[in-house]
């Protein structure tokens, strides 16, 4: 567990309220996963004076990669990672890469290594700004979700519409990088292993469970990150 209260704060920081920001691509856009970690901390921990600020921007990466089937080539944490840090001011950033880095293709080294490239530049300037690094590793892809074309290796081209059918393995590679140490943070936390767990319960229930659209989660599993948050930053058990 991370000790948010007693982080080292530059003068620019306020010891009072302390404020975590949160980077990420749409699945930290849509918010709720921290809407659910705030509402949680308000009504249990009133008096924590704990900020969060919600960051994300739909299709970004860390390594700066796009796949060719993208509309646009997708925007980079790194075109905007200076600007944020100065208007945040944050004492912890919690940032979530990995889903689009591997834009959607089979495996490869060199896309591999843009990505960790990517997350250690990340780690490094955040640091050089006075915050906490907390990295999340990317959450699963979930090929039973999809409604579009899941493709062969061998296939010509891959993008989130029609991407690698074994897409999920690319990220448990990139999730693995991270929880072995190869970047530098104060945390890893594996949102992995739980939501997993999480899809694998809610099949046995009911066969024909959607985890959101194969990349974005459902409601549930929102509620599965925040809880995992929860407990690995603040040591509950909501």
């Amino acid at each position: 567990m991370l000790p948010l209260f007693t982080t080292k704060k530059t003068e620019n920081h306020n010891s009072e309220q302390p404020h975590i920001l949160f980077l990420g691509d749409s699945i930290t856009a849509d918010g709720q996963y921290i809407r659910l970690a705030g509402e949680w901390l308000k009504q249990h921990r009133p008096n924590s004076g704990v900020r969060l600020t919600a960051r994300g921007v739909p299709s970004e990466t860390a390594s700066g990669l796009s796949e060719a089937a993208h509309p646009f080539p997708r925007p980079c944490i790194h075109e905007r990672l200076t600007r944020e840090l100065a208007e945040a001011s944050p004492d912890v950033v919690v940032a979530c890469y990995g889903m689009n880095d591997g834009i959607y293709h089979p495996y490869s080294a060199e896309r591999f290594t843009a990505y960790q490239d990517g997350m250690r530049r990340l780690s490094t300037q955040i640091h050089e700004a006075g915050a906490s690094v907390v990295l999340l590793t990317p959450p699963p892809f979930d090929a039973l979700s999809m409604n579009g074309p899941l493709l062969p290796a061998e296939a010509d081209d891959f993008s989130y519409l029609a991407p690698y059918r074994d897409y999920d393995r690319v990220l448990e590679h990139y999730a693995d990088w991270l929880l072995s140490g190869g970047c530098p943070a104060d945390q890893v936390i594996d949102l992995r292993t739980p939501l997993l767990q999480h899809i694998r319960q809610e099949r046995l229930l009911n066969a024909a469970y959607r985890y959101g659209d194969g990349i974005h989660p459902d409601a549930s599993g929102h509620g599965v990150i925040a809880n995992t948050l929860l407990q690995e930053l603040f040591g509950t058990e909501p």
